[in-house]
């Protein structure tokens, strides 16, 4: 595969990511990511993909997703990032909406390997750890 058709392929992949993810569609958002694909949260850690998405979409009660920006790397052709406004309202009272960056890393199968957060994550802590608490 030649670079620019993997550019090609990580740009779809992303837009594909960000579709599902605001349409709420796990098995979807997990059928783009690799076996052992991670995520690279900022209060969670890394952990596999397959527990982190139920996990999220139990915490949720309605998420929107905007996708402002799709950047793909000008060094690594299998990495891209996106910006996008995420507004959320979770189990908890009063969650923050928040602008974030996934930056997006896909394996020789044109599946997601790693996809790390970049977020500011103080207005979110209260809320996250309440909507946990209450799913636990």
């Amino acid at each position: 595969m030649t670079s620019g058709e993997v550019t090609h392929q990580v740009s779809e992949t992303v837009e594909r990511y960000v579709r599902l993810l605001d349409a709420g569609d796990v098995p979807g958002v997990l059928g783009l990511f690799a076996e052992e694909g991670v995520v690279s949260s900022p209060m969670q850690g890394k952990i596999p993909a397959r527990e982190f998405y139920p996990e999220l979409a139990a915490t949720l009660q309605r998420a929107e997703i905007t996708a402002q920006e799709i950047f793909v790397s000008t060094t690594d052709p299998h990495r891209a990032a996106v910006r996008f406004r995420y507004d959320w309202t979770a189990a908890a009272e009063n969650p923050p909406n928040f602008d974030c960056i996934d930056v997006i890393t896909l394996d020789a199968d044109g599946l997601i390997a790693e996809l790390r957060f970049v977020y500011d994550t103080h207005p979110l802590r209260v809320a996250w750890q309440d909507a946990l608490d209450r799913l636990r």
